[in-house]
């Protein structure tokens, strides 16, 4: 019966360890699931796939698309997505809960095509490739477009997958339970063979019922029979080998259950409770309650998302810089329009029309390709937005640059309006991190100390008039070097220099509706404008005529004039303005100035 009940235990064990291994081969579940949706019957040029679609079921989406010979996808946040389509048709990939699938189906516009998308600055990542294949784990406010070239349908087939647990949890306890078993199994055996030896031949009794004594052989006769006079010790040495041996054949089961249960994952074994573990010194959680009188339906307004992310800012410096880089050394004012605009636009123009005519005149201020050190997003889901960078050049000795980036659509490419050089002891002021964003505040609001469309103004005023100027005790002149470059006492020396027969007049205005003002976390802003400073000279007497001179030669055309010539030099300002009410001074952060015009006078 013994032996019965150990080989009972050994296939029980057996059984057991068996459907436990099966459970992760044979009957193993799926790794995943796809769910798959075709367009083919819409001729729409675009197919959008919200995050609801992607987060159909739980996991990072693995996505497969075809039905085109070009195939371009890219991920972008909802809003940017929406407002690249613009009013063009597009199929909307939707997730039906009720059938647990993909379903699609076609938004009407007033447009049939969209523009080219490869490198739109609006993606955080795009693919190409046909068949495109590629995996996302994409956030609740991202959406993901799928384009062909722009004119032909959206490529038709799209299938997203996701993964499934594979997890058996009661592999583990069936695989570790089955080798507990069979150990027990074992030495049910072992226990059935010790008892089999004791009991084993037949029990004689004497007369009286007691066991009847044994004659043993004498000690002659045993040596005469050959039997050595230790047979008891060796018959006692051989009983101990052999438990030895058993106890050794166990080993193996041990060893076999201990790399088994070492060899299994969380995914073998039931997920432990909720808040099982927990520390019993956890400290409660506050829970928020109404307070009388508030509203419950008042709710504070909702922040605006930053209009970039960090990577994509440093991946648009580095679009600008290639195309300055490209177009500075091509002098191609067609090209550099692509990635500039407003008064950068027009000290790049300028500056290809003198180098046309003097290869040795400077060149504009370059965008350098180094590493953006501060990326100050605009909060805004609408267009135009703004974005603020400084740039380090790759060389240290080199000035930080500091640019004002405009988009002026969801499908226009953000270009540089505003372009300056540091200055040496600049120190920005501090402000809030890229993954907040600031606001960007009102050419006229009046929470400054100035407003910023009066800067340029106030600021021309100083250049002409110095100290004198009555905006003079507002700013502060400590560090700014474009006073000595530009200022009153360069404006002196100039009108000192003119033959008795010529004049000069210096007059500023300020480029209107260019101010861009960004709020900094101490309530000020950091504001960039720009100045048009104008220098007019005319002959005095009668037959005399002016010469221009280096770049306005240049830029005119001429060498003499008997009218007068007038010179517009553009002047790009970075200023941090305090708060209204602050005893702080305004401050030139940085600037870039260039000729951008010249003209006879009529």
């Amino acid at each position: 019966m013994r032996f019965i009940i150990a080989v009972v235990v050994v296939v029980l064990a057996a059984l057991m360890v068996g459907l436990g291994f099966a459970q992760r081969t044979v009957f193993a579940p799926p790794s995943s699931v796809s769910s798959s949706v075709s367009t083919s019957a819409s001729e729409a040029t675009v197919t959008v796939v919200p995050a609801a679609a992607l987060h159909g079921r739980d996991g990072r989406q693995a996505v497969s698309i075809d039905g085109a010979d070009t195939v371009f996808a890219a991920t972008g946040r909802t809003s940017d997505v929406l407002g690249w389509v613009g009013d063009a048709d597009y199929n909307l990939v939707e997730w039906d809960a009720d059938a647990s699938e993909l379903t699609a189906r076609t938004v009407s516009g007033d447009e049939t095509t969209v523009p080219d998308p490869a490198d739109s600055d609006l993606w955080y990542d795009q693919y190409t490739g046909s068949p495109l294949t590629f995996s996302l784990d994409a956030p609740d406010d991202v959406s993901l477009v799928v384009v062909s070239d722009g004119t032909a349908p959206a490529p038709a087939d799209l299938a997203v997958t996701w993964p499934l647990s594979t997890a058996t949890p009661t592999a583990g306890p069936l695989i570790v339970g089955g080798l507990v078993t069979l150990l027990v199994g074992v030495l049910l055996y072992i226990w059935a063979i010790v008892h089999h030896r004791r009991t084993r031949g037949p029990r004689r009794t004497s007369s009286d019922g007691s066991r009847p004594k044994m004659r043993r052989p004498s000690r002659r006769r045993a040596l005469r029979a050959g039997t050595p006079e230790s047979i008891d010790a060796s018959g006692s040495s051989g009983t101990r080998r052999g438990r030895t041996r058993r106890s050794v054949a166990v080993v193996p089961v041990l060893l076999v259950g201990s790399l088994a249960l070492a060899g299994c994952s969380s995914d073998y074994w039931p997920a432990p409770a909720e808040g099982a573990g927990a520390s019993s010194s956890a400290t409660a959680t506050p829970t928020a309650t109404a307070t009388a009188g508030a509203d419950s339906e008042d709710e504070a307004p909702s922040v605006q998302p930053p209009v970039v992310t960090v990577a994509q800012a440093e991946r648009i410096v580095q679009r600008i810089s290639a195309v300055a880089s490209q177009a500075d050394g091509a002098l191609d004012a067609a090209l550099a329009e692509t990635r500039f605009t407003g008064p950068a636009l027009q000290q790049r123009q300028a500056a290809y029309v003198i180098r046309a005519k003097d290869a040795a005149a400077a060149g504009p201020l370059a965008v350098p390709a180094g590493d953006v050190t501060l990326t100050l997003p605009q909060q805004s889901d609408t267009w135009p937005r703004t974005l603020f960078t400084v740039v380090q050049d790759a060389d240290a000795t080199k000035a930080p640059v500091a640019l004002t980036l405009l988009q002026e659509s969801a499908r226009d490419p953000y270009k540089v309006e505003y372009v300056q050089s540091l200055e040496a002891q600049a120190t920005l002021p501090t402000v809030a991190p890229a993954t907040i964003g600031a606001a960007r505040l009102a050419p006229d609001v009046k929470l400054l100390t100035l407003r910023p469309d009066q800067l340029a103004e106030a600021y021309g005023d100083i250049l002409r008039n110095g100290d004198e100027s009555q905006w003079a005790a507002q700013f502060q002149g400590e560090g700014d070097t474009l006073r000595d470059k530009i200022g009153k006492a360069y404006k002196d020396a100039k009108r000192t220099a003119l033959p008795t027969t010529a004049s000069i007049d210096f007059s500023s205005t300020p480029v209107e509706d260019d101010a861009v003002a960004f709020a900094t976390n101490d309530a000020g802003a950091l504001v960039s404008v720009a100045l048009n400073e104008v220098e007019t000279v005319k002959p005095t007497a009668e037959g005399a005529s002016v010469e221009p001179q280096g770049v306005v030669k240049s830029l005119l055309g001429l060498d003499t004039s008997k009218k007068g010539i007038e010179a517009t030099y553009g002047v790009q300002l970075l200023f941090q303005v305090p708060p209204v009410g602050s005893d702080d001074k305004i401050v030139l952060l940085g600037f870039s100035q260039a000729l951008i015009q010249a003209k006879e006078l009529p």
